[in-house]
Order: C-alpha cells, then structure tokens, then sequence
C-alpha cells in the first residue's frame, strides 16, 4: 500500500543548500529566481533555509530553472530512489 512520505527537516536543509548554491552558480539573485518563478522573494529564502516543503510543480520548475537533474538533487539530499535505465 502506498503511505505518504514527507521529507524530514534534514532533506529539506539539504534540498534548500543545494538550491542556494545552484542559483549562486548561475548568478540569480533571490529577486530574480523569484521573478522567473512567479513567486515570492519570502518563499524563495524559506525554501533556501530549508523551511518550506514543495510540491511537485514548484519541485520541477525550480529544477528546470537551475538546470538540476532530479537524479542530482537524490543523490545530493542522500535519498535513496531506485532509477531504473530501462522502463516499458
């Protein structure tokens, strides 16, 4: 069956580093991936702080924006996700 996972606040320090530094490495000032995000500059330092739990579409647009692979950032937080080379 399946049963919710919600990160724990460790994940999301990690996930919030991890976008801090890819946005310092592309030069984006919070008020610019704010812009680009069509969100606040407050959610933006929250989820930098590792404050704020995502859902899947900001999840995603953040990582399109910085240009991070979803296996990176796993491998990155340490989660443990099983990516299969070969899917029918």
């Amino acid at each position: 069956m399946f049963s919710r996972r919600i990160p724990t606040e460790d994940e999301k320090q990690r996930f919030g580093r991890l976008i801090h530094e890819a946005r310092k490495s592309q030069n984006l000032t919070q008020e610019k991936l704010a812009e680009r995000m069509n969100c606040s500059l407050r959610w933006i330092n929250r989820v930098e702080r590792g404050e704020s739990s995502l859902n899947w579409r900001d999840t995603l647009c953040l990582l399109v924006i910085l240009e991070l692979s979803p296996e990176e950032v796993a491998r990155e937080i340490g989660l443990n996700v099983s990516i299969f080379a070969h899917r029918k």
